[in-house]
C-alpha cells in the first residue's frame, strides 16, 4: 500500500495497520490492537493536531482507511473506530486550533 514512514512503526505493536497494507487485508482478533492514529483521527478534535504532526498524506491514509472500514470492514474494527470516535483524546492539544 503506502510507503510513508510513520513515526510511532519502531515502537507499535497495532495488529492492524493501514501504513502497512489495506485495512481490509489485514485480520484482527478480539484484543488486539489497532493503529493508534487511526484510533485518534476518529476523533475531530484531534484532526487539526495530527495533520500538523503527522502530515496531510498520513491523515490522508488514516481517512482512506476509516472509509473502507465504515463501508466493508469487520465487526470489531468498526467497533474500535466507534469507541474512539466516543472517547476524549489522549493528545496534548496546545497550541493548535480545536473545534468547540
Amino acid at each position: 500500500m503506502s510507503q510513508i514512514n510513520c513515526p510511532r512503526y519502531q515502537r507499535c505493536s497495532a495488529a492492524i495497520c493501514p501504513m502497512w497494507k489495506s485495512v481490509l487485508e489485514q485480520k484482527m482478533v478480539k484484543g488486539e490492537r489497532v493503529c493508534g492514529v487511526l484510533l485518534e483521527y476518529q476523533k475531530p478534535q484531534s484532526k487539526a493536531f495530527l495533520t500538523t504532526h503527522y502530515g496531510t498524506r498520513m491523515m490522508q491514509v488514516m481517512a482512506e482507511a476509516t472509509d473502507l472500514i465504515k463501508d466493508r470492514g469487520g465487526y470489531l474494527l468498526r467497533s474500535a473506530l466507534n469507541r474512539a470516535a466516543s472517547t476524549g483524546t489522549r493528545l496534548s492539544l496546545q497550541g493548535c486550533d480545536q473545534e468547540v
